[in-house]
């Protein structure tokens, strides 16, 4: 028979005063009195713990924390959507300066700003003038501030960086058009329009048309891989590599931290496909790149955006002279394929495999060995979602314990870490489809503005942004709607101490007071007696930290637990003291870190 150990008596009130670790929405912006009810301990007189319970896979990992970004959680900012500060319905710098100690207090240190650049676009990926700001965000020195304000508060700001493509508007482009002498191969030109061959880089599919634009001015062909309306810049020309050099030392000089750098495979084309993408002159330009930023600015962060595997994510640190880290996708993947499996994701700009995901934790593993088998594991970065897929809340069907697990999976994964905005609130979807539901308003409270502004405009319903749709009908300020005063909102969330958003902030900040989280030097899986149970060991030199996830959304987990787990343990988490016997016991989609 079963038995609950207690804690001693004088742990009493400091459990009621931590916060509670379940899965279950309270619907209500109060909490009930908090408790440590994500464990339990069992004791059981006809068990005794099996030699399997100790059995481990490791993983070595031996890397020295020598970069600030070892141990940096980054906030993805969509900043047309995060906050609006005058009132014409576009998020802008004074808007982020504004809730810049919101991030403070979240835990984060560091911000990735997603296209900041004058740019025709709402989305800002296709560059008008690489020297400007987007005035739809306000001016030179309000972008300044911003960075000034962050640095102030220990945060680090890195910018979103097209170096592949630019906008068709760009001086450039149309000097290339007219054929202007120092200007005439900025881009990749023919007269004739290959018959087969080429087309969308991540795409076997022979579409030269896709590829290929027709350019009335210069009665020629121009290569676009992301469309006719942002040409594929001449990567493999001296005098636009010293641009584009040039163009960093600058915003380097603005006081950004680094860069997040776009669609880096397709760099250098080298002919039809595959020769589209990952290139031996890719990887080759990259690194030119890289080396001349360093020159500049040593510690500057370089994070590659490659949407492939693993192994050829690998390839862009080029042993060391290349990138510094880059985006793990297959992370995200997994994490939503173990937790909603219906869902089947794709990869709009790039190449994904499925077939080996096992729909378990083993997957959780898979990725972890597979990462270090490419390159070193701090080389990589774990994330959910970003502003090109579907949202995680969405995908995981706005399900609160599931969202919880993937955030716990998350904060406890190696690497430079990234949340996109508002998925620390459960930011979801209106529906799929069209870019624009991924980049929904911030909910900052359950205003009808939803705290974004003072006047209640929308970037999201003012037809302008999207001249492609015919008779576009805004959407936000009714889904906001029926949204208000259901707990969605930043105000609602902190004050209830079961929400998403106090769960992301109690694990940020576990995970910033223990290195072996961030960087551990080795990894030990423990595939215990219960699948449902993630436990690994993180071992580091200033001691183990141990990391016990339930899986499931609804069910209780409860395991054997290794010899040398048992005994007196603080659940870093609510910072309690548990003692732990030969069995333990998770609550649905708890987790516990000793």
């Amino acid at each position: 028979m079963n038995f609950i150990l207690r804690p001693p008596a004088f742990f009493t009130l400091l459990i009621l005063s931590t916060l509670l670790l379940g899965c279950a929405d309270s619907g209500t912006s109060s909490a009930p009195a908090p408790t440590d009810n994500s464990i339990s301990q069992a004791v059981s007189s006809s068990i005794t713990s099996a030699p399997a319970a100790d059995n481990y896979l490791s993983l070595p990992v031996n890397e020295p924390a020598s970069e600030w970004w070892h141990s940096a959680i980054f906030y993805e900012i969509w900043p047309r959507s995060f906050h609006d500060a005058d009132g014409d319905g576009s998020g802008d710098f004074k808007g982020m300066t504004n809730k810049l100690d919101y991030l403070k207090e979240l835990g984060v240190n560091g911000i990735w700003l997603t296209p900041v650049f004058e740019a025709p676009s709402y989305h800002g990926y296709d560059f008008q003038d690489f020297y400007n700001v987007e005035a739809d965000y306000g001016t030179m020195a309000d972008f300044e501030n911003f960075i000034a304000q962050a640095h102030k508060r220990n945060i680090k700001v890195i910018l979103d960086l097209v170096l592949n493509h630019i906008s068709d508007k760009h001086q450039w482009f149309i000097k290339s058009a007219n054929k202007e002498a120092d200007y005439d191969d900025y881009f990749i030109w023919r007269d004739e329009r290959p018959a087969s061959g080429w087309g969308q880089p991540w795409s076997a599919e022979s579409n030269p048309a896709a590829v290929w634009h027709w350019n009335d001015t210069r009665k020629a062909y121009y290569y676009g891989a992301f469309g006719s309306s942002q040409p594929d810049l001449n990567l493999a020309k001296q005098v636009v590599i010293d641009e584009l050099n040039k163009l960093a030392t600058f915003w380097l000089g603005k006081g950004v931290d680094g860069f997040r750098l776009d669609a880096v495979r397709y760099a250098v084309e080298e002919g039809g496909y595959p020769l589209q993408a990952d290139t031996q002159g890719t990887i080759d330009y990259w690194t030119i790149f890289s080396q001349h930023v360093k020159s500049v600015k040593p510690d500057a962060m370089l994070v590659a955006e490659a949407w492939a595997d693993l192994k050829t994510i690998g390839k862009y640190r080029n042993n060391g002279k290349g990138l510094d880290s880059s985006f793990d996708f297959d992370f995200g993947t997994v994490v939503i394929d173990l937790l909603n499996p219906v869902v089947k994701q794709t990869a709009d700009f790039g190449t994904m495999s499925t077939h080996n995901l096992k729909q378990n934790r083993d997957g959780l593993w898979a990725n972890l060995t597979a990462r270090k088998a490419a390159a070193p594991i701090s080389y990589f970065s774990p994330f959910l979602t970003n502003h090109d897929q579907t949202r995680i809340m969405s995908a995981l069907e706005n399900n609160l314990a599931k969202a919880k697990i993937a955030a716990s999976l998350l904060m406890t994964s190696p690497g430079t870490l990234y949340i996109y905005y508002g998925e620390e609130i459960g930011l979801s979807q209106y529906k799929t489809g069209d870019d624009q539901y991924r980049r929904a308003i911030m909910q900052w409270d359950d205003k009808t503005t939803a705290g974004f502004n003072n006047t209640g405009e929308f970037w999201l319903d003012q037809a302008k942004w999207f001249p492609w749709m015919q008779n576009h009908q805004g959407w936000f300020a009714n889904y906001w709607k029926t949204l208000q005063g259901t707990g969605k909102s930043v105000a609602a969330q902190e004050q209830d101490a079961q929400s998403l958003l106090n769960h992301y902030k109690r694990l940020i900040k576990v995970r910033n007071e223990h290195s072996a989280l961030q960087l551990p030097q080795e990894v030990r899986y423990y595939p215990v007696d219960n699948q449902d149970v993630w436990l690994v060991e993180n071992k580091a030199a200033q001691g183990s930290v141990w990391v016990a996830i339930n899986l499931n959304p609804t069910t209780a987990a409860e395991f054997t637990v290794p010899n040398h787990l048992q005994g007196e343990r603080v659940n870093k988490v609510f910072n309690t003291l548990v003692t732990i016997g030969k069995r333990l016991a998770l609550e649905p989609a708890g987790i516990a870190i000793f």
